[in-house]
């Protein structure tokens, strides 16, 4: 961001689900989401520079266990870290400007929608019952 914070979307809790869902051979949060916007659950972010500034930009919304998470580099769910650009529409804020760009843009839509695709085809894999789900690499989105 131009605001100095480094940051990545993660997807290992969605990794997590599919994992558990071949484990268990059951999968009803696969069956349930429909669009993209089901995905955030599952999506976390980790800020890797620029931690200190941004809580002390966002430190009206942000509580302490996020903020300790920012500063060790752990992963805050996306819609926690979501809050944290919550603001009054007349309020100067490059960093919630700038966040809710990425967030709208169709890059980061198009990202969404091929998660979304390959959990389908995982679900879909699941319900035919074959032995061995295809290579599903979900990288960080």
């Amino acid at each position: 961001m131009r605001t100095g914070v480094s940051l990545k979307v993660s997807t290992i809790a969605l990794q997590e689900l599919i994992a558990n869902a071949i484990r268990k051979r059951k999968f009803p949060e696969l069956h349930d989401m429909r669009s993209t916007s089901d995905l955030y659950d599952y999506l976390s972010v980790v800020v890797c520079d620029g931690a200190e500034g941004l809580i002390e930009r966002r430190q009206r919304w942000i509580d302490k266990p996020i903020q300790a998470d920012l500063i060790a580099g752990r992963p805050v769910s996306f819609r926690s870290f979501c809050n944290l650009f919550w603001r009054n529409l007349d309020e100067d804020d490059p960093d919630g400007d700038e966040w809710q760009k990425m967030i709208a843009s169709d890059q980061f839509y198009f990202q969404l929608t091929i998660l979304l695709n390959k959990l389908r085809i995982a679900e879909r894999s699941l319900q035919d019952h074959k032995g061995v789900l295809p290579e599903l690499s979900l990288g960080s989105a």
